[in-house]
């Protein structure tokens, strides 16, 4: 065998290194924040108590907690490391009032540093995920529609189709927005749907990739709200996107790799029994 890289390594180094081109990175534990939350106060401001409680195998913090109700956005921080199973609260205030009683989906993305070394600009890993409160706000209506998404395989734009049936057996008008978290991005703006008193509609919502790693599935939020009436009348979904797996070169020859591979082991297996053979054969000198 005149195979300079099968001279280097052997056949037992050479198999190994081309069977590890075959297999996917291993996954980094993380830490996974599980939210929770209560309306402490509705003067002079809305105060909102937001509980996070670390479900994951590894510490969060400190926590950047950034929601949005009713069109207002505040941000607050918690300061401190959550430990494993650990909870911690992070007060939110917005306006006294909303415009409409009613119903109100308070969406959050929460981020937190995590371990590893920082990218080629400098930046540290993020965690960011998205999460959600319903809040009733001076009446408490049922919600207006059932979401739901079929799930969206994305390379770097794609539609994701939403589904709205009626909750209660009439017809409804709602706004659907998508929150999205790092690494993804809405590509365009909210979007009217008419929902039958029976049976579905079906909105396209674009997405675009906006640094998610390739490989990775993300989560995003659907909110529909019913912009008309005297009561706001929100709905929330969570839906999955699977960003697609690198196209370079490298992960489409990883299969022609293996096959050549095994071939050069069993070629050197072969060429061994061979010269053991002829060394049995031989006659002494």
């Amino acid at each position: 065998m005149n195979d300079p890289l099968w001279a280097a390594l052997g056949p037992s180094r050479l198999l190994s290194t081309l069977i590890l081109l075959l297999l996917p990175a291993p996954a980094r534990p993380d830490a996974v924040l599980d939210v929770a939350g209560s309306v402490v106060s509705a003067a002079p401001r809305l105060e909102v108590r937001v509980t996070l409680t670390n479900r994951g195998d590894l510490p969060a913090g400190p926590i950047d907690v950034i929601g949005e109700l009713v069109g207002e956005r505040r941000e607050a921080r918690f300061s401190g490391s959550l430990a494993p199973g650990a909870s911690g609260d992070v007060p939110l205030d917005f306006a006294p009032a909303p415009p409409r009683p009613g119903l109100h989906a308070l969406t959050l993305l929460l981020e937190h540093p995590l371990e590893g070394p920082p990218d080629g600009a400098g930046n540290r890993p993020m965690s960011s995920q998205r999460a959600w409160l319903l809040l009733a706000l001076g009446a408490r209506p049922a919600e207006a529609v059932r979401i739901r998404a079929d799930p969206l395989r994305l390379d770097v734009r794609g539609a994701l189709v939403v589904r709205l049936e009626s909750r209660d057996g009439d017809a409804q008008r709602v706004r659907l927005r998508a929150f999205t978290a790092r690494g993804l991005r809405p590509d365009g703006d909210a979007i009217d749907v008419a929902v039958p008193p029976q049976g579905q509609a079906t909105a396209s919502v674009p997405i675009a990739r906006a640094g998610a790693p390739r490989g990775s599935r993300q989560a995003l939020l659907l909110v529909a709200e019913t912009p008309d009436g005297p009561l706001s009348r929100a709905s929330v979904a969570a839906a999955t996107v699977d960003v697609l797996p690198d196209p370079a070169l490298l992960p489409r020859l990883r299969v022609p790799l293996l096959v050549e591979g095994l071939a050069l082991l069993a070629l050197a297996l072969g060429s061994e029994a061979r010269e053991r053979a002829r060394g049995r054969r031989a006659p002494p000198a």
